[in-house]
């Protein structure tokens, strides 16, 4: 009976939590829609690319966050008989879907930067302090409503954007500066290619740890070996093997292995110590063991290697 109230605890925090980070990027969601709109207005009048660039990278945000949403949405859903384990990978394609946007605003801004080297363009400085500022403002605010929920890998992609398009947003006003007292415009585009590897840079590891989650990589943080070595540490474990280390999510952690017990040992009681154990120690928070006797062991392996010697 206790372990169904701690199911039904479990259960009902990371509800809330998925309310509360639903909400989050909703809110982060409006501010950034409502200043793509500014920024892409002062673009326009201004005559920026630098400004332009932050513009589009902004749209890519508001297109990021409502993939977090809708992923957010989906991966909440219970599971079902064809997704035993839930919708919980949603959110790692959302964050997917998040860096190959920023690969296409990347190449679009790269692209016009190399055409505006031969030709800079006059550009209104003024114009583009005003509306860097005011972009700064509304990305740094997008940022802090997610700031919190920063453990679930679809809002770190939202996160991030936003941070990236901040330091965009600190370029132009860079820019702006300096072409309020000088008139070398060649700067607008080079600083739009600062802006375009600043947003790569910041993509590289939510790319990378997306990837490992759908190839079922070992996260990071987690040794298989370490974790083998102290399940065999335990009183009543003789030795552990087939152990693998996966993740359903950012947030949930799986792991499943043999774990082969004295004869005469309590199984129960060495199931419940490895499972605790797992989850203090490596915030392994779902693991299935197979508990195996000393016994048993040696019987599977003298089957399995007379099978291999016979064929």
């Amino acid at each position: 009976m206790a372990h169904d109230h701690d199911a039904r605890t479990d259960t009902a925090a990371s509800d809330d939590s998925s309310d509360t980070s639903f909400r989050a990027l909703t809110i982060a969601l409006a501010i950034n829609t409502v200043f793509f709109v500014v920024e892409l207005l002062g673009a326009v009048y201004s005559g920026s690319l630098t400004l332009l660039a932050d513009a589009v990278h902004m749209l890519t945000d508001s297109a990021s966050l409502g993939l977090a949403l809708f992923a957010s949405w989906v991966s909440a859903r219970p599971p079902d008989a064809r997704r035993t384990y839930g919708y919980q990978r949603a959110e790692v394609l959302g964050a997917l879907g998040n860096g190959l946007l920023l690969l296409v605003a990347v190449g679009y801004v790269l692209y016009d930067s190399l055409r505006r080297f031969g030709n800079p363009q006059p550009v209104d400085a003024q114009l583009v302090i005003v509306v860097g500022v005011l972009g700064l403002l509304a990305n740094l605010a997008g940022a802090w409503v997610l700031s919190e929920h920063r453990g679930v890998l679809n809002v770190e992609g939202a996160f991030l954007h936003l941070l990236a398009d901040a330091a965009g947003s600190v370029a132009a006003i860079v820019v702006g500066v300096a072409l309020v007292f000088t008139d070398l415009y060649v700067l607008d585009p080079l600083f739009a290619v600062l802006v375009a590897f600043l947003v790569l840079y910041s993509a590289k590891d939510l790319f990378a740890e997306s990837v490992n989650i759908l190839l079922q990589g070992t996260p990071s943080g987690i040794s298989v070996d370490e974790v083998r070595a102290y399940l065999v540490g335990l009183e009543g474990v003789r030795d552990v093997h087939h152990v693998h280390v996966w993740s359903l999510s950012s947030t949930q952690c799986t792991l499943s292995a043999h774990v082969v017990v004295d004869d005469g040992v309590d199984s129960d009681s060495v199931l419940r110590r490895c499972q605790r154990e797992l989850g203090d120690q490596f915030g392994i928070d779902h693991a299935t063991i197979q508990v195996e006797s000393e016994s048993y062991s040696h019987t599977l392996d003298f089957d399995c290697n007379f099978r291999s010697r016979k064929v």
